[in-house]
């Protein structure tokens, strides 16, 4: 970098936040288990980290409860919602009730760390925190992935411009097969 970008400021917190709002992102809820009790959340950052190891990343705010559960207990599963999963992130997102509430949407089992997994999530990655990453008001967590699961035939619940959103199919032909999909 040169003298003068080093010296440029940062976009003002509201006008960065209106703008990654139309960043459309698949819906997520993070879970973990801490001495019995199981603590979850919606996120929507989680990004794939590499394959070889399998790794993924979350962004978790430091503010949150499940944040503190998470460090402490070392491992979280990342359950990608399907679309018709919208009930399950809102109550997760704390739009449903307390958090012993929680765990009551939804079916749920354990993944080979312990960690909840959602019954019917699109994907599940059962993870060990292998590292973290300070970065203001959130933690990253990159989990080491040491189990999946994964369900065919459905669409990611997304979120973007501040609401949930559903993929829109875009069927075409080429050469005449209307199987084709763009």
């Amino acid at each position: 970098m040169d003298a003068t970008t080093t010296r440029l400021a940062p976009v003002p917190a509201a006008d960065y936040v209106a703008a990654i709002a139309q960043h459309v992102s698949s819906v997520c809820v993070i879970t973990t288990e801490l001495d019995g009790e199981r603590f979850g959340l919606t996120a929507t950052a989680v990004s794939s980290v590499s394959a070889e190891p399998p790794r993924l990343l979350v962004c978790v705010n430091k503010n949150g409860l499940t944040h503190e559960k998470i460090a402490a207990a070392g491992r979280f599963c990342v359950n990608v919602l399907a679309e018709g999963q919208d009930k399950v992130a809102m109550v997760f997102a704390g739009m449903g009730g307390s958090k012993e509430d929680r765990f009551a949407t939804g079916e749920w089992v354990r993944m080979k760390t312990g960690a909840p997994a959602l019954a019917g999530a699109l994907a599940t990655f059962d993870c060990l925190v292998g590292e973290t990453s300070d970065q203001a008001s959130h933690t990253v967590f990159f989990g080491d992935v040491v189990a999946t699961g994964h369900v065919k035939g459905q669409d990611t619940l997304l979120y973007g411009a501040r609401r949930f959103r559903q993929l829109r199919k875009i069927f075409a032909g080429f050469g005449g097969g209307g199987d084709d999909y763009l």
